[in-house]
């Protein structure tokens, strides 16, 4: 303790005397020594300027000022006792919490349907909001907590700030029309390159790695569409003769409904990683930790089919 400064112990020591008038009982309360708690409460007295007890025939009476302070002592002891030093609590049975969700839609169609229906399992009263920030917006909104987590193939996340679990891992695969029988037959490296092919491109979405893949690797298609919509995939690839390179998880997806063609690759995929994001000023809040637990484990119980 410095000059002018009162702790919290020093205050429960001080409602003790004041309350029992007596040293000795408020040592025995605070597992102290008589002489420790005469010296703690000889430190509060310099604190405030005052004797604060007097030591009488019928025990230590307070003083003036003591009996001004206790009242805020006793409001000041419980005010850090039940809302500063209280346990956080999360009860996901009651909790009535709305959390929110950064994903791509492509994310979001793939994997959600396991985590929503975890979560709802869990806490029938929260909610969740799923959103879809621009790329360099993203690592503001996730420090800043307006987003709980994020979803996906994000490595533009990689300040110090943000933690990651990596709960997936996928790579690329052709899609065809059924109709498309040269490509569904035989689907070799000259097939590959000569075929047209339609391409899903939008900032920061996967298929950035396959197409510095095949500059790498040198492999050239004959790209005659390119969108930024990876879900109007099915229908462009089922009603022509152009084909698609995607991520496995999306083309199976695509696959049941009917009318297209699953194929690997006539060379070896690259592969990347799905991680769920979110910021160090989250991690120990029990709420964030059972919504990443739960959201977790959903998410590797079984692969998205």
């Amino acid at each position: 303790m410095t000059e002018r400064s009162v702790d919290l112990q020093s205050m429960k020591i001080f409602i003790s005397v004041y309350e029992g008038r007596s040293v000795n009982a408020a040592a025995r309360e605070h597992g102290m020594s008589q002489s420790g708690l005469s010296t703690a409460l000889a430190r509060m007295r310099v604190s405030l300027s005052d004797a604060l007890f007097v030591s009488t025939s019928s025990g230590m009476q307070p003083t003036a000022r003591a009996h001004e302070l206790i009242g805020p002592m006793r409001e000041a002891v419980q005010c850090i006792e039940q809302r500063i030093l209280k346990e956080q609590r999360f009860d996901p049975a009651t909790s009535e919490r709305e959390f929110k969700i950064a994903q791509s839609d492509v994310v979001e169609a793939t994997h959600m349907p396991r985590v929503v229906e975890a979560l709802m399992r869990r806490a029938p009263r929260i909610r969740l909001r799923t959103l879809e920030p621009a790329l360099d917006q993203l690592q503001r909104v996730l420090s800043e907590g307006e987003v709980d987590l994020a979803l996906g193939y994000l490595p533009d996340l990689v300040s110090r700030e943000f933690m990651r679990r990596k709960f997936f891992q996928d790579s690329f695969v052709c899609i065809c029309g059924s109709h498309n029988r040269r490509v569904a037959q035989s689907l070799d490296l000259r097939t590959y390159c000569e075929a047209r092919h339609v391409v899903a491109e939008a900032p920061g979405r996967r298929q950035s790695i396959l197409e510095r893949h095949l500059q790498r690797k040198g492999i050239r298609r004959n790209v005659v569409l390119t969108t930024p919509h990876l879900a109007s995939l099915p229908e462009i690839v089922s009603q022509t003769e152009l084909i698609a390179s995607i991520p496995r998880a999306s083309a199976m997806r695509f696959a049941r409904m009917g009318r297209l063609v699953l194929l690997d690759l006539p060379f070896r995929s690259p592969v990347f990683d799905a991680h769920l994001h979110w910021s160090k000023s989250v991690h120990a809040d029990p709420a964030h930790r059972w919504l990443r637990g739960v959201v977790y484990d959903a998410l590797v119980s079984a692969p998205p089919v």
